[in-house]
């Protein structure tokens, strides 16, 4: 007779915030109500200026073929050598937004994947000159970001996404249990303490891996911790981003990544763990793609650098 199979181990606990972010969460998609933190209160507690995050080596190499180097001890460095003074066109949104009204700056949680320092500096380009100059930085900005894990699925939207990469994960969790329909129609409007009147998706489930917002210090610039993004059938590997102003969206738009940086993540675990890593969408391929939400990339070995300046008329 065949030995009974020992029981399954107990699930790891979750971190205190993240814990206390998904109950959050949970509680408001129940009873579809959103709770309003004052934005003076938010801005006061993490509108500090942006520092530049800890890396092992201030040389850093471009990762697309035929650039030089790029010298940058942060991703913060890296934002005076990207481009200025230069609009940053409207995007979609995409179906898998919805305002988890989370301000912090490392947004990983329990994805695994390639480190990645991402740097923003959010500017008024009314007063710009010819020559590139005149940019003026907006400070106390709310810049929001979110993007898939490596396996190409978004928290929240578990369902959906694993659906859009042909019902396969890609190594990332399966959906939440129980849960159906397509989680990308229109939800409730946001309504939390720095996003008002924009339309959410349906979640699906409880998650909010690689979702997250900071509040622009008196230079306009914010920084994250998070993961490279993966990507999904029929789509260019990208970040999504809001820039809320008085509560008020003044910017939604995507972010981009250099081909030669994509394809050197894909090469990587667990991106290979997605189904068909090799004949991903690439940017000159994908419908959405904009130039002016290409990052400025760089590597030191250990981890991914990347920084755009976002041009807003204001």
């Amino acid at each position: 007779m065949r030995a009974p199979r020992p029981p399954a181990p107990p699930p790891e606990p979750l971190h205190p915030d993240v814990a206390a972010s998904r109950l959050r969460v949970s509680r408001r998609r129940a009873l579809l109500i959103g709770g309003t933190v004052g934005m003076g209160g938010v801005l006061a507690a993490c509108a500090s200026p942006a520092t530049s995050t800890d890396v092992t080596t201030t040389s850093a190499a471009a990762t697309t073929a035929g650039e030089p180097p790029l010298a940058a001890a942060s991703a913060v460095d890296l934002l005076d050598t990207a481009s200025r003074c230069e609009t940053t066109s409207e995007e979609t949104q995409g179906p898998y937004w919805f305002d988890v009204d989370a301000i912090r700056s490392d947004i990983r949680e329990d994805r695994p994947g390639a480190a990645l320092d991402l740097a923003i500096r959010a500017e008024n380009i009314t007063g710009c000159a010819v020559d590139g100059s005149g940019a003026v930085p907006i400070p106390n900005a709310v810049v929001e970001i979110w993007h898939c894990d490596a396996g190409g699925v978004y928290s929240g939207f578990e369902v959906s996404s694993i659906a859009a990469n042909g019902g396969r994960p890609g190594g990332s969790p399966a959906g939440a249990a129980g849960s159906t329909g397509p989680g990308s129609g229109p939800g409730q409007v946001s309504d939390w303490s720095y996003s008002v009147g924009t339309r959410e998706g349906s979640t699906t489930d409880d998650g909010t891996y690689l979702r997250g917002a900071q509040v622009t210090d008196a230079n306009g610039i914010v920084t994250f911790t998070t993961i490279f993004p993966g990507w999904y059938t029929g789509r260019t590997t990208h970040i999504h981003l809001k820039v809320h102003i008085d509560r008020s969206t003044a910017l939604t738009s995507q972010l981009y990544f250099p081909e030669g940086t994509i394809a050197e993540i894909n090469e990587l675990a667990p991106y290979t763990d997605h189904p068909g890593w090799q004949d991903n969408t690439r940017n000159d391929t994908d419908g959405i793609f904009d130039p002016s939400g290409m990052t400025t990339v760089a590597h030191n070995g250990e981890r991914y650098l990347a920084a755009i300046n976002l041009g807003i008329a204001v």
